[in-house]
């Protein structure tokens, strides 16, 4: 009997001792996953190698998991976006994921972080209609008029059509699908008057079976089946034709016939100007008191509409998706789609129409053919009282009045001028002063540039104005 009492006590201290040290192991990884959880939000994304080829799926080995969200199984993270839904202190993080390497659908998933946990947890995921990965875009807005910023997912399909998901943000934080749906264009029209607490509406444009005509649906917010319904259906007349546009079928013919100078002068005060630089894959967007480089990520083009997925060096992590419509061989209209990290929406006014400053005709190619080709224009000038200028297929600098500028030049045709448009890049990588020049040049008999004449000016709302001002003489040196 005594002999069993030691037993049982024996038993009895060993358990306690497993106990004891299950307990410490459990408080040791509670307190090591707070640590990881205090590291800043950028860090705590799931960063995903690049690959060469858009359409290849992440292997396992090629995602680095950074933060406490755990794939299911078989489920691919391929991209997150940190953004924050709800006005709170945190970023929650929206994952863009497939159920599994041969899924071709998207899936979305809001990651929130507990700070009691010291991890993130999943509240919601769902379908979206999107599946090209670079064009999707992830907006919080509140189309319901409930008090509630929503889920908006914009972006294109395989056949790059527009494509909207819209999820209802309900009072227990979660999330249910309103609205899902494809079309060759979507928009999402919200009251005019911010003030006026009323939803917004849904109009889908799709084609028709009658030649010029296109099906517009209109699809209004219905309370009781909290859901975006279609409450009208018209058929309307296509506001430009195939042959208004650019040739072909192809993102790279569009870009192609693109390459010129566009300005938006709707506004005398306010002058716009769009340039793609092809060459370096950019586009560059200019006022007379800033000017924008946005380098393009991926182009897809639906007929005569052209999507551009860009993003700057200032949120080289915040794309935009750029929609342009060709809507004469001289005229597009150009939107911008935000992707947000708050319900603040950036907008720098770059939308509306622009019309090209010299126009796609033959007689107007032929003559810029006869001008000398950019890089001919490479290489060190030296001016009057110490001025220098060096061109550069990527940087130049220009030193004018004992001032040194550094930054990027671009050489185009306006209005039958050849200008030079100079932009300082300063230090900190913001975009700094502006200068733009009328140029003249002097060349040798082999067809190399001798001395070169740049003549002050600005762009206006009557195109290009000459300062009037002493003109800088450079003569070439190497």
């Amino acid at each position: 009997m005594t002999r069993s009492r030691t037993l049982l006590k024996r038993a009895y201290i060993a358990a306690f001792f497993a106990a004891f040290v299950l307990a410490a192991w459990l408080v040791a990884l509670q307190r090591q996953e707070t640590l990881q959880a205090a590291v800043p939000i950028e860090n705590r994304t799931i960063m995903i190698e690049a690959s060469s080829d858009k359409n290849e799926t992440p292997s396992s080995h090629t995602i680095q998991q950074r933060a406490k969200i755990t794939p299911l199984p078989e489920e691919i993270f391929l991209k997150t976006i940190d953004i924050n839904l709800d006005d709170d202190e945190d970023f929650e993080q929206v994952i863009l994921s497939k159920k599994s390497a041969a899924s071709s659908s998207l899936e979305i998933i809001v990651a929130d972080f507990s700070p009691a946990l010291g991890i993130y947890f999943r509240y919601f995921e769902g379908p979206i209609a999107a599946t090209k990965l670079d064009s999707i875009i992830v907006q919080s807005i509140d189309v319901t008029a409930d008090g509630l910023a929503d889920l908006i997912v914009q972006g294109l399909n395989a056949s790059n059509n527009q494509t909207l998901t819209i999820f209802r943000r309900l009072s227990d934080r979660g999330y249910a699908r309103a609205f899902s749906g494809f079309g060759g264009e979507i928009t999402i029209q919200e009251p005019e008057n911010s003030e006026t607490n009323v939803p917004a509406s849904i109009i889908v444009q799709a084609p028709s079976d009658s030649p010029g005509m296109t099906t517009q649906s209109l699809y209004t917010w219905h309370g009781r089946l909290s859901s975006f319904e279609k409450s009208s259906e018209t058929l309307v007349k296509q506001n430009n034709t195939l042959n208004s546009g650019p040739a072909g079928t192809g993102a790279q013919t569009f870009l192609s016939w693109l390459n010129r100078l566009w300005t938006r002068n709707t506004d005398a005060s306010d002058t716009r100007s769009l340039f793609l630089d092809e060459k370096n894959n950019v586009l560059i967007f200019g006022s007379p008191q800033i000017q924008q480089r946005w380098v393009i990520k991926s182009a897809e083009r639906n007929e005569n509409r052209l999507y551009l997925t860009c993003s700057t060096s200032e949120a080289s992590d915040l794309d935009r998706l750029v929609v342009i419509d060709a809507k004469a061989q001289d005229e597009i209209v150009l939107g911008i789609i935000d992707q947000q990290v708050s319900q603040f929406r950036r907008d720098e006014g770059w939308s509306g129409i622009y019309r090209a400053s010299v126009p796609s005709t033959a007689p107007s190619q032929s003559a810029l053919e006869t001008e000398p080709g950019f890089d001919l224009f490479f290489g060190r000038y030296l001016g009057d009282d110490d001025s220098v200028l060096v061109l550069g297929p990527s940087k130049s600098v220009i030193v004018m009045e004992r001032k040194y500028r550094e930054g990027i030049a671009k050489l185009y045709d306006y209005n039958g001028y050849r200008v030079l448009d100079f932009l300082q890049i300063q230090s900190n990588g913001l975009a700094g002063e502006r200068l733009v020049f009328v140029v003249s040049t002097e060349q040798s008999g082999d067809g190399t540039i001798k001395r070169l004449r740049l003549d002050p000016a600005r762009i206006g709302p009557h195109g290009v104005q000459l300062g009037y001002r002493t003109p800088y003489v450079f003569t070439k040196t190497s």
